[in-house]
């Protein structure tokens, strides 16, 4: 009798236990609070779409041109009389570099002037007596041919004495020499550089499907690969030509540099806008759920998960454009998403003090 007692009571502990589960089940909602009776509820985080401007961009590695450079050569020979520039610093066009003896030439030009003033001379006297035939047609002729080779003989020297004062075709900065005072420079020794600086090109390749937004005017952003420093660029011309081994487009802006921040042969990173959105929605990248053929975020609506479909744009570092799909005011789901399903009853956190600064 007592085994049959003791089996009965052991019989019931089991009913008594499933009894217990269900009903501490029953009285808390999933991740709800213990206790409360009704339907689970789900706790999430969730962020509101605002319009927001938006702009899409490219980048690409460029590098810095002189506007103008040149390589100045000795363009006659003979030796160096005087410098009259310092290496590094900036002069303006026209400035005398370097003078080359030209006192050869000097003293050339000025006996062939005298040698000319008689030569007219007798062309005078002889075109006065061609008019009462005391000469002929030819003499007159030739004493003339005589005065126009002494002409360019004397434009010549000129010329060579105008060459053997080097200077500054534009306005730059000049570089290094490597020749002293008294030096002998033969015709075609390199004297030195010279750079305009005040205004520095920036070269730079665009894909093809861009090619079209390359127009004149339009602004880049530049920023140095030595120094960090950024500028502004206007793009000022462009290749008439599509590369067909990279596909892509030769770029060229401009950009001042009147302070000297760049220097010519950097390297740099070029922003190019191309596509700007004033009242773009954008969402945290983490809302949004890639299924088997297209993109999904959940939104709260009256309490509840919904599910969207959405078309999604471009993206950036921790954010993604919706296109179509999501209403301005909507609040998307960023936590959770692995748990509720549509219809779910849910509920938004309030947000943590580090989130609303």
């Amino acid at each position: 009798m007592k085994n049959i007692i003791r089996y009965t009571i052991r019989k019931r502990k089991i009913p008594v236990l499933f009894a217990l589960i269900f009903f501490l089940l029953a009285s808390c909602g999933r991740n709800g609070n213990p206790g409360q009776e009704g339907p689970f509820v789900t706790r999430v985080d969730g962020q509101q779409v605002i319009p927001q401007d938006h702009s899409v961009s490219i980048r690409a590695t460029g590098d810095l041109l002189s506007y103008e450079e040149v390589e100045l050569k000795a363009p006659v020979s003979g030796n160096v009389l005087n410098i009259y520039f310092r290496e590094g610093k900036y002069v303006n066009q026209g400035d005398l570099l370097v003078e080359i003896d030209n006192r050869s030439w000097t003293a050339r030009k000025k006996g062939l002037e005298a040698r000319l003033v008689s030569l007219e001379s007798e062309l005078r006297r002889k075109k006065d007596l061609l008019e009462i035939e005391g000469v002929s047609q030819e003499e007159v002729e030739q004493t003339q041919a005589e005065a126009d080779n002494l002409k360019a003989q004397i434009e010549e020297m000129e010329v060579n004495i105008d060459l053997a004062h080097v200077r500054a075709p534009f306005s730059g900065r000049v570089g290094l020499r490597d020749f002293s005072l008294g030096a002998f420079l033969s015709q075609g020794a390199i004297i030195t550089r010279l750079v305009q600086t005040d205004q520095i090109k920036v070269n730079f390749r665009l894909p093809a499907r861009y090619s079209s937004l390359a127009t004149n005017h339009k602004e880049v952003k530049i920023t140095s690969a030595a120094s960090a420093d950024t500028a502004v660029a206007v793009v000022y011309a462009a290749d008439p030509m599509i590369s067909p081994s990279s596909r892509t487009l030769q770029v060229r802006a401009l950009m001042d540099n009147k302070d000297g921040r760049f220097v010519a042969g950097d390297f740099v990173q070029v922003l190019f806008e191309v596509e700007q959105y004033p009242d773009a929605l954008m969402v945290p990248a983490e809302s949004v759920v890639s299924e088997l053929n297209n993109q999904v975020v959940y939104i709260a609506r009256n309490g509840k998960a919904k599910k969207l479909e959405v078309e999604t744009g471009s993206r950036t570092r921790d954010m993604v454009h919706i296109l179509n799909g999501l209403t301005p005011g909507d609040t998307v789901l960023t936590t959770g998403l692995m748990e509720i399903r549509e219809g779910d009853r849910i509920e938004i956190r309030e947000p943590k003090a580090e989130d609303t600064r």
